[in-house]
C-alpha cells in the first residue's frame, strides 16, 4: 500500500519564488503561484489500523531524526491521503496542479536502507520534488496541458521543471478553485 509524505517549507521558499518569477516574467505563463516540496512515497504492506499508525509514526520520526530529511525548525510534513485543497491564498478562479518530478525513477537506496531501520515492513520508497502550480486557466484539461508544458524542458524558453532525459514527471492531482472555473 502506498503512503505519500510531503515535506515542504514553513513560510517563504526561495526556490519556489525563483521558479514563479521565471515562469511569469521570462516565460510569460499564467501562473499565480508556485509551491515546492519533497514527496516521499513509501510502499508498505496492508496493515491493521494500529500497525498502520505505528508505521507512519516510525517513518515520521526517522525522517525528522537529527534533521536528516526533515528540519522541523524550517519544514513541515504531512501525509497526503487525498489531494490537497485549493490554496486559500490563490486567485479565486483557476486550478492548482501538483506535478511530481523524480530523478532515476525516484530510487534512493541510501534512504531506503535508512528508513528500513526505523520500519522493517517497508517494501520500497521513491523520492521526488512536487511542484504545485497555481494556474489561471479555464478548464482541468487546460490546466493539465499547461502544467505539462511548464514542466518538461524542451528548449531554453520552453519548460522549466524537469529534464526529460534524466527525469520523469507525473501529474498527481488537479484541484479547481471552490466555486470557480472547476
Amino acid at each position: 500500500m502506498i503512503h505519500d509524505l510531503l515535506v515542504d517549507r514553513r513560510g517563504a521558499d526561495p526556490a519556489a519564488e525563483t521558479c514563479w518569477r521565471a515562469l511569469t516574467e521570462l516565460l510569460d505563463h499564467p501562473v499565480s503561484g508556485v509551491e515546492r516540496g519533497t514527496l516521499w512515497r513509501f510502499d508498505l504492506p496492508d496493515l491493521e489500523a494500529a500497525a498502520f499508525a505505528a508505521a507512519r509514526g516510525n517513518l515520521e520520526a526517522a525522517a525528522s531524526h537529527a534533521g536528516r530529511y526533515v528540519n522541523l525548525n524550517r519544514d513541515r510534513m504531512f501525509w497526503l491521503d487525498r489531494p490537497r485543497p485549493y490554496p486559500a491564498t490563490a486567485d479565486r478562479d483557476g486550478f492548482a496542479v501538483d506535478v511530481w518530478v523524480e530523478d532515476d525513477e525516484g530510487a534512493d537506496a541510501e534512504a531506503l536502507a535508512y528508513f528500513r531501520q526505523a520500519e522493517s515492513r517497508l517494501n520500497d520508497l521513491r523520492r521526488g520534488i512536487v511542484w504545485r502550480l497555481w494556474l489561471g486557466v479555464g478548464s482541468e484539461d487546460d490546466a493539465c496541458a499547461l502544467a505539462t508544458e511548464i514542466t518538461v524542458t524542451r528548449a531554453r524558453r520552453h519548460g522549466l521543471l524537469m529534464n526529460p532525459h534524466a527525469q520523469r514527471s507525473t501529474i498527481l492531482s488537479v484541484v479547481g478553485a471552490p466555486g470557480g472555473a472547476a
